[in-house]
């Protein structure tokens, strides 16, 4: 390797890849901007999503004001959501207790694709399908992933994510 390709090609990407917030969803409309999302006395948008594996559908509303929820939006190639997982998982576990929980959602991958994404990294949180265009998408945007929407015992979303980095965890603790 000549020194001159070192000298720019080697910093420039490290510099990629720190600049890079997570992996860039691939779909129409993804590089529109994000929708605000209210951050006072609106509740959260309820919305009702199949579970993995479970045949049974899951609701949001009977979480709102009750618990602070985590909603991950995820898929199951992509390697920052996968790096994520344990660190969501382990905070999952330890702060159940605090009416706490994370809620899993793919974003468009066959069930047993995800299924297995669940299994492997031993995900006991609820993990959720969401398809192509589903109704949630008009509120709880994602333009990269994983996605992250942090909402509170009052019901309200309190901040948005983009990527990971298991310093949002604690970020996320204030809120618990």
């Amino acid at each position: 390797m000549n020194k001159t390709f070192r000298l720019f090609i080697i910093p420039a990407a490290a510099l990629l890849t720190v600049a890079l917030p997570g992996c860039k969803k691939e779909r129409a409309g993804a590089d529109a901007p994000a929708q605000k999302f209210a951050q006072s006395q609106n509740l959260a948008p309820n919305f009702t999503l199949p579970a993995v594996s479970t045949k049974s559908n899951w609701e949001l509303s009977p979480l709102l004001g009750k618990k602070t929820v985590l909603l991950a939006f995820f898929t199951t190639w992509c390697p920052y959501c996968n790096s994520s997982m344990p660190y969501l998982q382990s905070f999952y576990e330890k702060n159940t207790a605090k009416d706490f929980v994370v809620v899993g959602i793919d974003v468009g991958e066959p069930e047993s694709t995800v299924a297995n994404f669940q299994k492997k990294h031993g995900l006991t949180f609820p993990v959720l399908m969401r398809g192509q265009d589903d109704a949630s998408d008009a509120y709880y945007q994602v333009r990269y992933l994983p996605t992250l929407y942090l909402i509170d015992k009052k019901g309200q979303v309190v901040r948005r994510f983009e990527g990971f980095h298991p310093s949002m965890l604690d970020e996320i603790a204030k809120y618990l």
